[in-house]
C-alpha cells in the first residue's frame, strides 16, 4: 500500500497582488485550491486596492519577477498550467516571454489580458499592447479578454461597441486571426443578451456549437420564486465565445444581477488553468502520455470544451453565491465548492438549486412535460378514448402515489416533514375524489374505476415509486414522487401560458377542467410545498456526490416512466 500523499496538479499564477483579496493572485490561489490543485505565484505588482478601486500600484522589478520563476523551476516545482494576469508593463512582459520561450517544454498558458480593473483603473498601458502581441502571445495557448480588452488587442482604430450577439460574434471572428495562434475565449459579461435572441441566432446559424449552462424557463420554479417574494427570473444570459481553428462554441450561462464581480476575470482564467491541469493529470493516470487529443496543428495545447464548461460554471456559482462585502464591487465566493456540498445552497438567484439540477439532468424532461398527449389535450384534439384510458389508469396511480407519501411520513421523525408529506397525501386523496367526479362526466363510474385492471405502464411506474418509498431513504422517496408533482404543475402552467397564443384552446375544450385543476391554486400550492420540503431537506443533509448522482438517476427514471404513462394513454395500450 502506498501511503504517500497524492500530489495535486500544480498551477502557477503570474499576476499582481490585490490587498483587498478579491482579485489578482489572491483570487487565483483561492480558485486553484478550491478546484483541487496546488497553487504557486509569481508577483508582478503590488496594489493598494479595495472594493471601491485601486489607490496605488507598485511594480515589481522585472529581474525579480524572473528570479521568482527561477526559484520555482529550480526546485522542480514545474507547473502543469500557468495563468497570466496583471503584467505591469513591457519590461515585465519581455522578461516573462524570454524565460518561458527558453523552456524545453512549456506548460499550458492562459492569458487574461488584464488592462482595466472593475472600478475603471488602468492596470496595463495601451503602449504595452505591442509587447504583449509580439512577445507573449506567440507562446500562449488560450486568451480570455472581455469585450473592451478585445478592442485594445485589435489595436488603434478599433472601438468595438457591440449591440447584440451577432456583433460580439463578429468581434470574436475579427480578433481571432489577429491573435495568430492561441484559442480565444471572448467573455460576454459586458453585454448580457436575452435567451430568445440566442435561440434566434442559433436558428439562423445552425453550424454554431452551443453549451447551455442555464436551463430554459421552468414554470414551477418561476412560481416558487414568486412565493419567496423574489423578482421574476431574468431572461438575460451571458454568452462567452470559445473560438478555435475548427469553429466557434457559444457557452451560455445565467446573468446574475449583482455588484459582487470584483476579480471575475482573474477567477475564470485561474479556473481554466486548473481545469486543464486536472484533465492533464487524469490523462497521465490513465496512461495516455501523448497530448495529441489536446494539441492543434501549431503545436499548442488545447483545452477541452468540458474543462471550459466546468471553469465557467465554477465562476458563475462564485458570483451567484457571493456575500455582499465592502462598499463597492465586492469579491466572489471562491470557496463555494470547498464546502462539503455538491448542490449549492439556495440563493435569490436560484432558490431551488436541487430541483433545477434534477430537471437539467433528466434527458426526458421536455419530452415528458411537452408530450404529444399534453399538446393535444391543450388544443382539444386529444381523442376521447385516449383521455378516458389515461384518467382510469391515473386513478390507480394516485392511490400508489398517496401510499408513497404516507410511507415516507411514517419513516421520518421530524414533525415538519411528517406534516408536509401527510398534507401531500391528503391532497392526493382529495385529488382522487376530483378524479372520480371527472371520470363520471366521461361516463365512468367509481365501480368501473375499481374494476379496471392496471396497465403495464401504470404498474411499472407505481412499483418503482413504492420501491423507492419503502426501501430507499426519505430523499429517495421525495425525489421519486417529485417528477409527478412538479411535472403536472409544469404542464398545467405551460398549457395556461399558451392560451394567449391560441396554442391552448379553452372554449369548447372538453379537457378545460383538467387544465384548470393542474394550473389552479390548490395543486400549485402542493407543488410549492413539495419543492420547499425537498430543498430544505437537501440543505440539511448535504448529500454526497454519489448520493446526488443516485437521486438524479431516480428522477430521470421517473420522468421516463411519466413519459411512458402519457404514451400509454395516447396509444390506449394495456
Amino acid at each position: 500500500m502506498n501511503l504517500d500523499a497524492v500530489i495535486p496538479p500544480h498551477v502557477l499564477t503570474i499576476a499582481g497582488s490585490d490587498s483587498g483579496g478579491g482579485a489578482g493572485i489572491q483570487a487565483d490561489l483561492k480558485t486553484v485550491s478550491a478546484l483541487g490543485c496546488y497553487g504557486s505565484s509569481v508577483i508582478t505588482a503590488l496594489t493598494a486596492q479595495n472594493t471601491l478601486g485601486v489607490q496605488g500600484v507598485h511594480v515589481v522589478p522585472p529581474e525579480f519577477v524572473t528570479e521568482q520563476l527561477e526559484s520555482l523551476f529550480s526546485d522542480d516545482l514545474v507547473p502543469t498550467a500557468i495563468k497570466f494576469g496583471m503584467l505591469a508593463g513591457p519590461p515585465t512582459i519581455s522578461a516573462l516571454a524570454s524565460y518561458l520561450s527558453a523552456l524545453a517544454t512549456r506548460p499550458f498558458l492562459v492569458l487574461d489580458p488584464v488592462m482595466i480593473s472593475t472600478s475603471g483603473h488602468e492596470l496595463l498601458a495601451h503602449s504595452a499592447r505591442h509587447a504583449l502581441m509580439s512577445h507573449l502571445l506567440p507562446l500562449v495557448d488560450l486568451v480570455t479578454p472581455n469585450i473592451p480588452e478585445a478592442g485594445v488587442l485589435l489595436g488603434s482604430g478599433s472601438n468595438p461597441n457591440p449591440k447584440n450577439l451577432g456583433d460580439v460574434v463578429a468581434l470574436a471572428k475579427e480578433l481571432y486571426p489577429v491573435l495568430n495562434g492561441p484559442a480565444l475565449l471572448l467573455k460576454g459579461g459586458h453585454l448580457p443578451v436575452t435567451r430568445s435572441s440566442v435561440e434566434e441566432f442559433i436558428e439562423k446559424n445552425g453550424d454554431v456549437s452551443v453549451v447551455w449552462l442555464t436551463p430554459g424557463p421552468i414554470a414551477v420554479i418561476d412560481d416558487y420564486r414568486a412565493t419567496l417574494n423574489l423578482a421574476p427570473r431574468s431572461e438575460d444570459v451571458v454568452v462567452d465565445l470559445l473560438v478555435e481553428d475548427d469553429g466557434m462554441t457559444l457557452v451560455v450561462g445565467p446573468c446574475v444581477d449583482t455588484s459582487s464581480t470584483h476579480g471575475t476575470g482573474c477567477t475564470l482564467s485561474a479556473a481554466l488553468a486548473s481545469c486543464y491541469a486536472l484533465e492533464a493529470e487524469a490523462r497521465q493516470v490513465n496512461g495516455d502520455k501523448a497530448d495529441k487529443p489536446n494539441g492543434d496543428m501549431k503545436g499548442r495545447k488545447r483545452i477541452s470544451h468540458d474543462a471550459v464548461r466546468k471553469a465557467i460554471a465554477y465562476t458563475q456559482t462564485a458570483i451567484a453565491t457571493a456575500p455582499k462585502m465592502g462598499r463597492g464591487n465586492g469579491p466572489l465566493n471562491h470557496g463555494h465548492s470547498v464546502a462539503p456540498r455538491v448542490i449549492p445552497t439556495p440563493t435569490i438567484h436560484n432558490p431551488a438549486p436541487f430541483t433545477s439540477h434534477l430537471i437539467a439532468n433528466a434527458p426526458d424532461w421536455d419530452a415528458y412535460v411537452k408530450h404529444p398527449f399534453v399538446i393535444a389535450l391543450g388544443n382539444g384534439t386529444l381523442p376521447r378514448e385516449a383521455f378516458v384510458h389515461y384518467i382510469t389508469q391515473d386513478y390507480h396511480y394516485l392511490r400508489h402515489y398517496a401510499r408513497a407519501h404516507a410511507a415516507g411520513a411514517a419513516r421520518v421523525e421530524d414533525m415538519a416533514t411528517i406534516r408536509a408529506l401527510s398534507e401531500i397525501a391528503l391532497h392526493v386523496a382529495r385529488e382522487s375524489e376530483m378524479h372520480i367526479e371527472f371520470c363520471a362526466s366521461f361516463g365512468i363510474s367509481r365501480a368501473d374505476l375499481e374494476a379496471l385492471p392496471e396497465s403495464a405502464a401504470s404498474s411499472a411506474y407505481a412499483r418503482y415509486v413504492l420501491d423507492m418509498a419503502n426501501s430507499g431513504d426519505v430523499l429517495d422517496m421525495l425525489v421519486a414522487v417529485l417528477s409527478c408533482l412538479i411535472g403536472y404543475g409544469e404542464v398545467g402552467l405551460w398549457l395556461k401560458s399558451r392560451v394567449a397564443t391560441g396554442e391552448t384552446i379553452e372554449d369548447g375544450n372538453p379537457y378545460k377542467r383538467w387544465m384548470d385543476d393542474y394550473a389552479g391554486p390548490d395543486f400549485i400550492g402542493a407543488v410549492r410545498r413539495g419543492i420547499a420540503t425537498l430543498e430544505e431537506r437537501v440543505v440539511r443533509e448535504q448529500p454526497s456526490a454519489a448520493k446526488v448522482q443516485r437521486l438524479s438517476q431516480i428522477f430521470a427514471e421517473c420522468t421516463r416512466l411519466e413519459r411512458a404513462f402519457w404514451q400509454m394513454g395516447l396509444d390506449q395500450s394495456w
